[in-house]
């Protein structure tokens, strides 16, 4: 917990810092940001500080090197962002897209056709992205049963992608055991 005197010092400070802060963002909001973060690390970091330094001087270089990280790492994320951009535009291919999109209606449409139980732990855990742990709380079921279900579900999706050769719709009426 830093002492009185560098509270006081630091709260003194702020004005300067944020002069300088909006001299290199030129921006109010932004400036304020970097004022907050620059507090934020000092306070973090004061068992790094040496006494024998001035307060000031430490600030000031934690706000400038965190505003230079802050840049270059918007100027790597616009870089990378570009790359993709012309990764995709030279890549993309309407036929493909058209034939993907199909294709996901026809697994919605088979997933809908999935038991009940099956269904849905299948979409909480494969597309939610939840534990088995957790699905199971709120199903209030053991994790055996999660993990039975989820393998029951996948199966069926399985072997229904790999039957290639009949429609979607007798596809859908075989392994739901029903009418589509």
């Amino acid at each position: 917990m830093p002492d009185e005197n560098l509270k006081a010092e630091m709260i003194r400070l702020l004005p300067k810092l944020r002069s300088f802060a909006l001299r290199l963002c030129r921006n109010p909001e932004q400036a304020d940001d970097l004022v907050q973060t620059t507090c934020e690390r000092a306070i973090r970091s004061l068992d790094q500080f040496d006494p024998s330094t001035r307060l000031d001087s430490w600030m000031f270089r934690i706000l400038q090197n965190f505003y230079l990280n802050s840049q270059r790492d918007a100027a790597n994320r616009a870089r990378l962002f570009d790359v993709a951009m012309l990764d995709f535009e030279e890549s993309f291919d309407g036929d493909k897209a058209v034939a993907n999109s199909l294709e996901l209606q026809k697994v919605q449409a088979f997933i809908e056709h999935l038991d009940e139980d099956n269904r849905e732990v299948l979409l909480k855990i494969a597309v939610e992205g939840r534990s088995y742990k957790e699905v199971a709380e709120e199903l209030d079921v053991p994790i055996g049963t999660v993990t039975s279900r989820l393998a029951r579900a996948r199966l069926k999706l399985r072997e229904w992608l790999e039957t290639t050769d009949t429609a979607p719709e007798v596809k859908l009426r075989n392994l739901s055991g029903g009418v589509s």
